[in-house]
């Protein structure tokens, strides 16, 4: 019986992520999702209790970016940090740029402040800072605020890309305008960095 209820479960969840692939965060809804799923909507009540607690749920179980303190554990000892920065900033991009979930997840963040889409962001944000906390990378505001301003500049060139609307002709879709944009971003994080190793002010 168990398991017949997580196989139900499973199958409510697996509906669910493609009709937000499809239809966006917008369109999902109980009778959507079971009729996506197969299911009778009951059943997204008795396991879920509500349609919030079923993106609640989908939300604990599923990584919509990559972890940045598994990136960092990939990275040799002694990378500089201008490079461990870039190569954060850009796989988290690469993983963006793959996944229409993600994409979709941003999208519904920007149309509809609500307490799920404000608990996707802040939660996300805290398991990640803990993350690399624990493994004794504490980054300093300066930093978090280049990142959150490259990382946002880029999503917004993804996001551009996906509707044929690319911004100044830079299409991130294209190879040789994401490397172009990657030797932009890898001499920002550089030159910051040296700045800060220089004692210069960056204020």
């Amino acid at each position: 019986m168990h398991r017949d209820s997580e196989k139900t479960k499973q199958k409510i969840l697996a509906g669910l992520e493609r009709l937000i692939t499809s239809k966006g965060f917008t369109g999902v809804g109980v009778n959507a999702v079971a009729r996506e799923a197969g299911v009778d909507k009951v059943l997204i009540y008795r396991y879920f209790g509500s349609m919030e607690g079923l993106l609640q749920t989908f939300a604990d179980n599923k990584d919509f970016f990559p972890r940045m303190a598994d990136v960092f554990d990939g990275i040799p000892e002694g990378t500089p940090l201008h490079e461990i920065a870039t190569r954060m900033i850009l796989e988290h991009i690469r993983v963006f740029q793959s996944s229409p979930l993600a994409q979709e997840l941003v999208c519904w963040e920007l149309t509809e402040q609500n307490p799920l889409t404000i608990m996707f962001g802040r939660e996300m944000e805290k398991r990640e800072l803990t993350a690399l906390a624990e493994r004794g990378i504490v980054l300093d505001e300066d930093v978090v605020t280049l990142s959150v301003v490259v990382l946002c500049g880029l999503e917004y060139l993804v996001l551009r890309g996906r509707n044929n609307n690319p911004m100044m002709k830079l299409d991130y879709s294209v190879p040789e305008t994401r490397k172009k944009v990657e030797r932009v971003v890898s001499a920002v994080m550089k030159a910051f960095f040296t700045i800060r190793e220089n004692g210069d002010s960056t204020e």
